[in-house]
């Protein structure tokens, strides 16, 4: 009576153990099923020059008077990304991309009317800028004060949404970051800094990422960026007077 319990017993673990497994199994195949299609998303690839977007564009300018009377030279970004736009490359856009976002920087300033007068200074600092070499650069360029930015971030970023039986949406996104100083030169004093994230992108459906998606969400990352940058220093730097 006993062994005929206990080989009930066995049968039934048995056939408990074949109904999981055969349930994990189905959940691993449709997961791999769902990785699958995720697979029929082409990988992005930087495309040919001439059907790569352009990172120019025309600021909206601000109507109101400027907040610093003096002359503010704007330094040349320092690159402190951790890694490229895309799979190790800048090779997106029209233009070489750190000169692009150079001139994006000192346009957008401008047009923020944030300051009096803007001086472009081409030069790219050093990790470490001394007081001695700010004041000589401000004497070179005849400016009262010196924008010191780092690029944090320049990146395209993809972001898988809803598996479909044809395939999956995904979000085609740019991040842009800037790490900004507002510095008096005479006194080695930071008057204003503060960090500027800004976030564009847009739902595509069609599996392929074509240049001209990046490259509306990079422009329109990089204003409002640097439309957040010239607000900040208007509202929150110190007042200063000549």
């Amino acid at each position: 009576m006993i062994q005929a319990f206990y080989k009930i017993t066995r049968v039934c673990l048995r056939a408990l153990v074949i109904i999981l497994v055969t349930q994990i199994g189905s959940e691993i195949t449709g997961g791999d099923a769902a990785w699958a299609k995720g697979k029929q998303v082409k990988k992005i690839k930087a495309p040919k020059a001439k059907h790569r977007p352009s990172l120019s564009f025309k600021p909206d300018t601000s109507r109101r008077t400027p907040k610093y009377t003096g002359k503010v030279g704007v330094l040349a970004l320092r690159d402190r990304r951790g890694f490229k736009f895309y799979n190790g490359s800048d090779a997106f856009f029209a233009e070489p991309t750190l000169p692009a976002l150079n001139d994006a920087l000192y346009l957008g300033l401008k047009g923020g009317r944030v300051f009096s007068h803007i001086v472009k200074i081409p030069v790219a600092p050093n990790d470490r800028l001394t007081r001695n070499e700010l004041k000589s650069l401000a004497q070179k360029y005849n400016v009262d004060y010196i924008l010191l930015s780092d690029l944090t971030i320049f990146t395209l970023l993809r972001e898988k949404m809803v598996t479909k039986k044809k395939g999956i949406d995904f979000t085609v996104k740019v991040r842009f970051g800037l790490f900004s100083q507002l510095i008096d030169p005479k006194t080695g004093a930071v008057l204003w800094a503060e960090p500027v994230v800004r976030e564009m992108g847009q739902l595509n459906t069609k599996k392929k990422v074509k240049a001209a998606a990046y490259g509306y969400s990079a422009v329109g990352a990089l204003k409002a960026g640097l439309v957040d940058l010239s607000d900040s220093i208007y509202a929150i730097g110190k007042e200063v007077r000549q």
